[in-house]
């Protein structure tokens, strides 16, 4: 009985010291790479706006999302700091599920960039075919205006999008082809009274932390593949382009956004991963530094959890490919993506295929992870009954590779606790590294959804599923008896959604805005925010009062926050605003501090300022009769422009920019920005046009795959 103890304890080990010495020898490597380099420096946030901003496509696919599409889309254009009309964001339902249907319309016709596209199948089909059919559709949107996007993000519907996330798209899109944004579940602040409530959950956050703040960087540092997260995945049109007129995501795949990324990586396009922050002061008037990364509502309960990591691991170490592919490092053939193969792909390096390794090895380590448990509850009790055989007798081999084995352990929960630390706090870091120590109840946990999950997702791979699946709860089902072949659809998980007042937590503030620009540093900022708070005063006003900023800078930092176009003085030329010289009083505008720039179809655009009148609009409504559709200028712009409407004789030249306006091909808040760039940058107005993606006239009769080479490069 001793020697098969023995011999049963030293196989383990040798196992677990397999599994982990390659993690091991990894983080080392990656360790001592960092330490080489220089410090890498976060993204200049106030850089962002050197550049146009550019027409983005963001994608949501939706089955079953009454509970929450309302809200998420809301939050989303209440909170992205990115001009409105420079992005689109396109619903992909379904014409049997009549409730998402209901609100997707309500929220088409409220918002002009929101649009719903119909499913051409009834639902559900599978994730990958749904995002197929949009970006078709997105394709004929383009033909029919003339635009060209950019870029393609895919979301999923219970996300809530970091404010800045379009604005770093639009910017890193000059250097990058293929972007992922981090992605860290929401949690309820971890409390012991709501530990047990919050477990499930929690787990979801302590691995994806480790792994997007850690394991992400270190691959992409390296080289290595850099996996899709199926949300915060950009492709630019660059990349779109090898796919023609063919699907992009693989409609045969139970995880599509992996199977994408590996498609771009085995053809040596890498996908960056964005790691950044930005600073922001809390409530507590502490300095933040949050990152600009997609968060989520993930599964609270165990069998939600099994359900949705079987599938993960069914399809990404079953499903994609196999060791014998890293071995040949061969896959064409295996990633089914043969319609790209106008780029070539090319033999992966030792970094590539290994990291490829890593994410094959959970479909047989997860299952070992906790029968290590059961080892560990024989070794302390056999050292309080000496009767019991010893497992790892002292000195021994296995004694000594056990030492091995502790090592690496210790070394893990090390790097997950400064991973859940960075992102979640001191409070997440402790109850789930040292509650209690070694043996969290967190870590059994999550290696026990793992290892059920893995068992689940290998019975799958051999015999199938035999449930049939209800509507709410989808697996692979037969939909097509004819060939004789299983079609996958979509296996959701029901999602809810945060509060308004929580959300709020993610919207920016002046404060926030004023650090981005860098018009503040954070010892002024905290200050201002302290003093203005004791004598009930506004930030804005005791930051204009105490010369910390201009009146100038205060209108274009309240301009953002408020989501409202700010209008450059330097620009105020290129507006014939002698035109409506006849049909206001001069008297009045300057009374009230404002000035029409643009005319509407039932109204002016007007321009504000922060000393502008506060019953302004009302005073313009009720004088003229007209809508008055408010942006934002500095007091000394709105001098000037009233001098050049009643005073000076600007002769002006034919306009690009205006003769679109007045097509309706473009809109006022898209005349106002090209009309800031081309001043800013002294191009021509057809190159800033062209750079934002609003004007191809070369392209107009070309296949829609062709146009990406008349896209203008952005300035760098």
């Amino acid at each position: 009985m001793e020697s098969v103890l023995y011999v049963a304890g030293l196989t383990l080990v040798l196992i677990y010291l397999a599994f982990g010495i390659d993690d091991f020898l990894w983080d080392i490597i990656c360790l001592l790479r960092r330490f080489r380099r220089q410090t890498r420096k976060y993204l200049e946030m106030h850089k962002l706006d050197s550049v146009p901003p550019k027409l983005l496509a963001i994608v949501i696919a939706a089955w079953r999302e009454e509970n929450v599409l309302e809200d998420v889309i809301e939050n989303i254009l209440v909170s992205a700091q990115y001009p409105l009309s420079m992005y689109h964001i396109f619903l992909g339902v379904y014409p049997n599920d009549e409730d998402t249907l209901l609100i997707a319309k309500n929220l088409e016709r409220k918002h002009a960039n929101v649009h719903v596209i119909v499913n051409c199948k009834p639902g559900p089909t599978s994730k990958a075919q749904n995002i197929n059919h949009v970006i078709e559709r997105i394709k004929l949107f383009e033909q029919r205006r003339n635009w060209l996007f950019a870029s393609m993000t895919i979301h999923d519907s219970e996300d809530v999008v970091h404010p800045l996330e379009f604005k770093v798209t639009s910017y890193l899109l000059a250097f990058h082809q293929v972007m992922q944004f981090p992605v860290f579940p929401i949690i309820e602040k971890p409390t012991l009274r709501n530990f047990s409530r919050n477990l499930t959950t929690a787990t979801y956050a302590d691995e994806f932390a480790e792994n997007h703040f850690i394991t992400m960087r270190n691959r992409r540092n390296l080289g290595a593949l850099v996996p899709s997260a199926g949300t915060g995945f950009v492709i630019s049109r660059q990349a779109m382009r090898y796919f023609g007129n063919q699907d992009v995501l693989s409609k045969d795949s139970l995880t599509e956004d992996y199977l994408l990324s590996l498609s771009f990586f085995e053809r040596n396009i890498h996908t960056y991963y964005v790691f950044e922050r930005v600073p922001r002061i809390a409530e507590n008037n502490k300095l933040v530094m949050e990152f600009i990364a997609t968060r989520s509502l993930f599964p609270n309960t165990f069998k939600t959890a099994v359900k949705q990591k079987s599938r993960w691991v069914l399809g990404i170490t079953m499903r994609s490919f196999s060791l014998a592919n890293i071995l040949k490092n061969k896959y064409t053939g295996t990633l089914k993506y043969t319609h790209t193969s106008n780029l070539k792909s090319k033999p992966m390096g030792f970094v590539g295929r290994y990291s490829m390794y890593k994410d094959l090895k959970p479909k047989v380590s997860n299952l070992f992870s906790f029968v290590g448990y059961l080892v560990v509850i024989y070794f302390v009790v056999s050292l309080f009954y000496p009767t019991l055989f010893p497992i790892y007798p002292q000195y021994s081999l296995s004694w000594y590779l056990s030492l091995a084995v502790l090592v690496i352990m210790l070394k893990n929960q090390i790097s997950k606790g400064i991973a859940i630390f960075n992102v979640y706090g001191t409070r997440s870091m402790f109850l789930a590294c040292l509650f209690p120590p070694i043996v969290s109840v967190r870590t059994v946990w999550g290696n026990l959804i793992n290892t059920v999950a893995t068992i689940k997702a290998h019975k799958q791979n051999i015999v199938g599923n035999s449930k049939t699946p209800s509507r709410k709860n989808l697996v692979t089902r037969d939909t097509s008896k004819a060939q004789g072949k299983k079609k996958l659809v979509w296996a959701k998980t029901d999602h809810s959604f945060l509060g308004k007042d929580t959300l709020r937590r993610y919207h920016r503030k002046l404060g926030d805005v004023l650090l981005e620009k860098g018009s503040i540093t954070v010892k002024q900022l905290r200050r201002a925010l302290s003093e203005s708070k004791t004598r009930g005063e506004k930030l804005g006003a005791y930051l204009v009062e105490n010369r910390i900023i201009t009146e100038d800078l205060l209108s274009e930092a309240l301009a953002r926050v408020e989501l409202i176009p700010f209008v450059q003085e330097s620009a105020l030329h290129h507006y014939n605003l002698s035109q409506y010289a006849h049909m206001f009083r001069e008297s009045l505008l300057r009374e009230l501090l404002i000035v029409p720039l643009l005319k509407t179809l039932k109204g002016f655009v007007v321009a504000f300022c922060y000393n502008s009148s506060e019953h302004a609009q009302e005073v313009l409504r009720q004088t003229y009769r007209i809508e008055v559709t408010p942006v934002f200028i500095s007091e000394e712009g709105i001098l000037n422009a009233l001098s050049i409407m009643y005073h000076d004789a600007y002769t002006h030249t034919h306009s690009l920019i205006m003769d679109l306006y007045k097509q309706s091909r473009i809109n006022y808040e898209q005349v106002i920005i090209a009309f800031n760039y081309k001043q800013l940058l002294r191009r021509e107005e057809a190159d800033i046009l062209m750079i934002m993606g609003l004007y191809l006239k070369e392209t107009a009769n070309m296949p829609w795959h062709s146009r990406h080479k008349y896209i203008v490069p952005t300035i760098r």
